[in-house]
């Protein structure tokens, strides 16, 4: 089977998963009595650890085998799943969140790290274009799939769906994913998880990709346990809608990954980056007018457009910051990623609560356009000079 292919479905649930709850907020805090905003949290009990184990998980795949760490994340998440199914209690919920966030972050980074070791330079964007294809079917998979069965049958038959497609991919990968036998390991120990990470950071890119990335996962991300609750706040719509307007963040990520190859070459990497904080401030101040369900789902796909204009770009510049501990550098950069996404229901939640939707929405907007400036003029201004533009 290949590659890709393999790869592909590890990363779909593991996508999935992270997006499961984000519509069924408003339910999930009416059957367990809880507040909105407190059950909004769960998106950052799976993204604060999912970004505090990525230093240990990239080190470990690096000296492991990203094969065989792959499959553990992949069968410690599908018990907690299966957990969150029979969850008596919010707080339950939560510690099945918090130790399938933990394990969900070995799946993504190390994928993106196994082509970066078996795929060269030059055609790494386009296959990580591929894989992302798979990322995105599962945020579409999480977010309409979770918020249509979620109307229907309830938040737990949500979480159900979700398990039984993280077995299969789980089953898939241990019958099918094969590590390199002639691949150079050291043995594990403290130093030589470290030397990785110095490595990585004696890349002048490495602050840029990074920064760039924590601020996306704050500004696009934060918002989406937020969607559901918005939108009924208005009256524009409930669990399923919501799930549409998520699925469009993703609709817009599927436009990127096929037209990919035509933007990078007509636009070059820093016209796209620069393009693609734009266009995402586009859609993000479009979500301040008052306007219906369907219009809310088109204007996410216009901010998942610009999303991934920006991130695919940095994805594989990360791939390439320490040939040497690929493992260790997508750590790295999803660590950031996902902290910020940890951070950013956060700071949504006090913008919410103290200034109102549009003012944040549209604070969020301006950083988004200029995350994508900074981040374009900051890899020109550090790239190597043999580098073209």
């Amino acid at each position: 089977m290949p590659l890709l292919a393999i790869l592909a479905a590890g990363c779909f649930v593991s996508s999935m998963a992270m997006r499961l709850i984000d519509p069924l907020v408003p339910e999930i805090s009416r059957d367990l009595v809880a507040d909105p905003a407190t059950v909004a949290m769960l998106a950052t009990a799976y993204a604060l650890p999912y970004a505090l184990g990525q230093p240990i998980l990239g080190a470990l795949g690096d000296a492991l085998g990203k094969a065989k760490i792959i499959k553990v994340a992949l069968a410690v998440l599908t018990v907690c799943l299966a957990v969150t199914i029979i969850a008596p209690t919010l707080q339950i919920l939560f510690v099945a969140r918090i130790l399938g966030g933990a394990a969900g972050g070995g799946v993504i980074p190390l994928a993106f790290a196994l082509i970066g070791d078996r795929v060269a330079f030059n055609e790494r964007q386009l296959a990580l274009s591929r894989v992302l294809a798979a990322i995105i079917g599962g945020q579409v998979t999480g977010s309409l799939g979770s918020g249509i069965i979620g109307a229907y049958f309830g938040w737990r038959a949500s979480m159900a769906f979700g398990t039984i497609l993280t077995l299969a991919a789980f089953v898939l990968t241990v019958v099918y994913l094969r590590g390199r036998v002639d691949a150079a390991r050291e043995p594990v120990r403290l130093t030589t998880m470290t030397g990785g990470f110095r490595q990585v950071f004696r890349n002048p890119l490495a602050v840029v990709c990074f920064a760039a990335v924590f601020a996306e996962g704050i500004i696009i991300f934060g918002l989406l346990p937020y969607v559901a609750l918005l939108l009924e706040s208005r009256g524009a719509g409930g669990l399923r809608e919501a799930g549409f307007v998520l699925a469009g963040f993703a609709v817009g990520g599927f436009m990127y990954t096929a037209f990919v190859g035509l933007l990078l070459g007509r636009l070059g990497l820093y016209n796209l980056i620069r393009a693609g904080g734009l266009v995402c401030a586009i859609g993000i101040a479009g979500l301040t007018a008052n306007v219906t369900w369907p219009i809310e789902m088109a204007l996410f796909a216009v901010v998942g457009v610009g999303f991934y204009m920006i991130h695919n770009s940095l994805q594989t510049q990360a791939t390439e910051l320490a040939p040497n501990n690929r493992g260790s550098a997508v750590a790295a950069h999803a660590f950031f990623f996902f902290l910020g996404q940890a951070v950013g229901p956060v700071i949504y939640g006090l913008g919410l609560a103290h200034a109102g939707a549009s003012p944040t929405l549209i604070v969020m907007s301006l950083a988004m356009a200029l995350t994508g400036m900074l981040t374009a003029a900051g890899l020109m201004a550090r790239r190597p000079a043999e580098a073209a533009p």
